[in-house]
């Protein structure tokens, strides 16, 4: 399946992929390009208003899905910015620069 968006934060979709264009789709490695759609939380997240990022993102390590060997789906998802990239954050009281590409693992859902 090659999904038109993504999203990164569940509970109120306030980080998405979207209007991804696959380039590329193999057993190994899906590339598309399109945005990481932010809510910048100004003044609240209920208020806050989306920001496009251009992005690259990439799909990868592909692996079986537990008890069904002919399934496999993609485990890491790469984002890379190719434009103006989201502004720094917080974390444990640090001011945090936010990376012009990021990693991070992908679980199954409704498996």
């Amino acid at each position: 399946m090659k999904p038109a968006d993504y999203i990164l934060t569940c509970a109120d979709a306030g980080s998405v992929l979207d209007h991804l264009v696959w380039t590329r789709w193999t057993a190994q490695q899906a590339v598309a390009t399109g945005v990481h759609e932010l809510n910048n939380a100004i003044p609240n997240r209920a208020e806050g208003k989306f920001i496009d990022y251009p992005a690259v993102v990439t799909l990868w390590r592909s692996e079986p899905v537990p008890g069904h060997p002919g399934e496999p789906y993609f485990t890491r998802i790469t984002v890379r910015y190719t434009g103006p990239r989201p502004p720094a954050y917080t974390s444990n009281g640090q001011l945090v620069q936010h990376p012009a590409e990021w990693t991070q693992s992908l679980g199954l859902t409704g498996a």
